[in-house]
């Protein structure tokens, strides 16, 4: 225990150097980014933190990786559980972003003040797994014949290591087109027909470029990538878990798409990197500069609410058939405490992804609703009445049906896919062949 333990911690400091990544991996710290900048929809302003008791409850704390309004209404929704019963008392404490809560982790693990709940982005599961720092769920979900099958199949898959049941989704999410419905009309296009292959988006964006502006914009980070990778029939990992799975072709094509819509002068690439690159693809896309851009389904809100013009939602263009990387966050419970909080945090758990609260939190920011069951839901129903974009967003997730190798590696990895990216399309003579082979060669080593 104690080596992998050692080993979490390394990968630690690793993870918190991934300033180019996103993904599986750190999309959704970009998804927190985002929903943190922008005034979202659904919560209530101001929701304080609720003192801690005195008396008999047993007290437990939740950590969590959402500001502002999402994390008014993480405390919403924590302050409800509290007021629901007298047993038990939750406290949320905020830890920053993704990367930051997932390096206080690893030293309140090595401390051995870790809290009984977190919130953490799915990528960083395989490292707490793999140190057998996290509770097995399926134990209460067997006790008390919890229908655990009421998740979304394509996002319970990221909730498993090892066969055994280490999470709950929460926070998530899949990549998206978003595009600007009134350029499309202006240039002549279906305002309800975004790009269905590469060869649309070719062909759209070219239509759309005009006047100083793109057609299309993307920040150069592996999480867009491995979208693309995935639509051309590529893995993120190949079969046997010790490379990588996109080795030729798969590979090498996304890369030649962004180079050839960059030389046509079709595509935009966002300045800076990680969240900067994000929010500038986004601003592009806001101030007209870009009509069409790839970004997480959780921006759907804050792009709503800050572009003058009609959003329109379409599923990544494909090359051979439509696959995408997970996004977001699950929500974990850690070893180390006593049987009493861990039934305590199984509580808290179950209440915080109910239809009714998973329901809440998809409409206060724009995440995916996790549950069949919130499709049955009246409020969910309006939802989509007033917001179709959500429904087309929801439909996207069938195609997230992959499970990511949840592997030690994978935070080293998804630096290496970065540089590598970032490599072949800002500098000369580097092919995306090359980039393709320094990927295998580099992630071949971490395996060794």
């Amino acid at each position: 225990m104690r080596k992998k333990l050692s080993i979490v911690l390394a990968a630690a400091i690793a993870a918190g150097s991934l300033a180019g990544c996103s993904g599986s991996g750190t999309t959704e710290t970009k998804d927190t980014a985002a929903a943190n900048s922008s005034a979202q929809a659904g919560s209530e302003a101001g929701a304080k933190e609720e003192a801690a008791p005195s008396g008999d409850k047993i007290n437990i704390e939740f950590w969590h990786c959402m500001g502002s309004s999402n994390g008014e209404l993480i405390q919403e929704i924590t302050n409800s559980f509290n007021e629901s019963q007298d047993k038990i008392f939750v406290k949320a404490v905020h830890q920053g972003s993704y990367t930051d809560a997932g390096t206080k982790m690893q030293a309140a693990l090595a401390a051995g003040e870790a809290p009984v709940l977190a919130q953490m982005e799915i990528g960083m599961l395989g490292i707490f797994a793999d140190a057998e720092q996290l509770v097995d769920l399926q134990k209460f979900v067997d006790a008390e014949g919890y229908d655990i099958g009421d998740f979304m199949p394509g996002l319970l898959d990221c909730s498993y290591y090892n066969g055994e049941l280490v999470a709950l989704p929460h926070s998530r999410s899949v990549p998206v087109l978003y595009y600007n419905k009134d350029r499309f009309k202006d240039a002549g296009l279906d305002e309800n027909q975004p790009p269905v292959t590469w060869d649309d988006l070719r062909a759209d964006a070219k239509v759309l470029t005009a006047d100083g502006t793109y057609g299309y914009s993307c920040p150069l980070d592996q999480w867009y990538y491995m979208a693309l990778v995935m639509n051309a029939g590529g893995l993120i990992f190949n079969e046997a878990g010790d490379g990588i799975g996109f080795a030729g072709e798969s590979g090498a094509k996304p890369l030649h798409l962004w180079q050839e819509m960059i030389a046509d002068g079709t595509m935009h690439v966002p300045s800076g990197q990680d969240y900067n690159s994000s929010e500038a693809c986004r601003n592009a896309f806001a101030g007209g500069t870009a009509a069409m851009i790839m970004q997480s389904s959780a921006q759907l809100k804050g792009l709503e609410k800050t572009c003058e013009f009609e959003v329109g939602v379409g599923a990544i263009p494909k090359d051979t058939t439509l696959s995408y990387p997970a996004g977001g966050s699950n929500l974990l419970m850690f070893k180390g405490h006593t049987d009493e909080e861990e039934a305590a945090g199984w509580e808290f758990l179950k209440f915080m992804t109910n239809t009714e609260n998973a329901v809440k939190w998809a409409n206060g920011t724009g995440y995916l609703p996790t549950r069949n069951s919130c499709m049955e839901s009246e409020e969910y129903k309006k939802m989509v009445e007033e917001d179709p974009n959500l429904q087309i967003i929801v439909d996207q997730v069938e195609y997230s049906t992959y499970r990511i190798p949840f592997i030690p590696q994978y935070q080293e990895a998804k630096e290496i896919f970065a540089n590598e990216i970032q490599k072949c399309i800002l500098e000369d003579n580097y092919s995306p062949e090359q980039a393709v082979a320094g990927m295998e060669e580099r992630v071949g080593k971490l395996f060794k």
